[in-house]
C-alpha cells in the first residue's frame, strides 16, 4: 500500500515543478513580447511620420493626398486600361516566346506579334472598365482608392522592401518609409476622397 502513495506524491512533485516552469516561462515571454511590439510601432510609426512630413512639405497642405485620391478616382477606368495593357504587352510576349522555335520570320516575330496584339486588345478594355465602374456604382469608389494604394504598396514591397533585408539597419528603415507612408495615407487620405 505504500508503494502506491510514494508514487503518487513523487507525481504530484513533478506536476507541481513543471507547473512552476511552465508559469515562469509563460511570464517571461509576455515579457519580451510586449517591447517586440513597441519597437515594432516606433520603427513602422516613425518611417511612416518621417514620410508624410516629407510629403506635407513637398505639397505644403497635411492633408494634399486626398485631392491626388480623388484625382484618382476620376481616372481610374483609363489607369484602370492602361495596367491591364500592360499585363496584357507582358503575357502576349511571354505567349509568342512558346512560339520562338518557329522557323525564319515567323519564330523571330512571335514575341512582338503577341505583345501588338495584346496591347491592341488592352487598349480596347477602357469601355468595359467604365461599364464596370457604372455597374458597381458605389463600392468602385469606396474600393478605387485602397485597391490604387494597395498596388503602390505591392509594388514598394516587391522592388524595395524584399532587397531591403540584407541591408544595415538605417538603410532599412530608410527603404520603409514609402510602404510606411503608402499604408498612413490610405488610412489617412482614403475616406477624405470620397467626401
Amino acid at each position: 500500500m505504500s508503494a502506491p502513495t510514494v508514487g503518487a506524491a513523487k507525481a504530484r512533485k513533478r506536476k507541481k515543478k513543471h507547473g512552476k516552469g511552465k508559469s515562469t516561462a509563460t511570464a517571461a515571454v509576455q515579457v519580451v513580447v510586449q517591447p517586440a511590439r513597441w519597437r515594432w510601432l516606433a520603427y513602422n510609426g516613425g518611417a511612416a511620420a518621417v514620410g508624410h512630413s516629407l510629403l506635407w512639405g513637398v505639397s505644403g497642405d497635411a492633408m494634399a493626398g486626398a485631392t491626388v485620391m480623388a484625382d484618382i478616382n476620376l481616372s481610374l477606368a483609363p489607369v484602370g486600361t492602361f495596367a491591364l495593357t500592360c499585363t496584357a504587352v507582358y503575357a502576349g510576349w511571354k505567349a509568342g516566346g512558346l512560339l520562338r522555335g518557329l522557323p525564319g520570320f515567323a519564330g523571330l516575330a512571335a514575341r512582338p506579334a503577341g505583345a501588338l496584339g495584346a496591347a491592341f486588345w488592352g487598349q480596347g478594355t477602357g469601355p468595359l472598365i467604365t461599364g464596370f465602374m457604372a455597374w458597381s456604382a458605389p463600392w468602385s469608389a469606396l474600393l478605387a482608392p485602397l485597391a490604387v494604394a494597395g498596388a503602390f504598396g505591392a509594388v514598394c514591397w516587391l522592388y524595395l522592401e524584399r532587397y531591403a533585408a540584407r541591408w544595415a539597419p538605417p538603410l532599412r528603415w530608410a527603404a520603409r518609409i514609402p510602404l510606411a507612408t503608402v499604408t498612413l495615407s490610405s488610412l489617412l487620405y482614403a475616406p477624405g476622397a470620397l467626401l
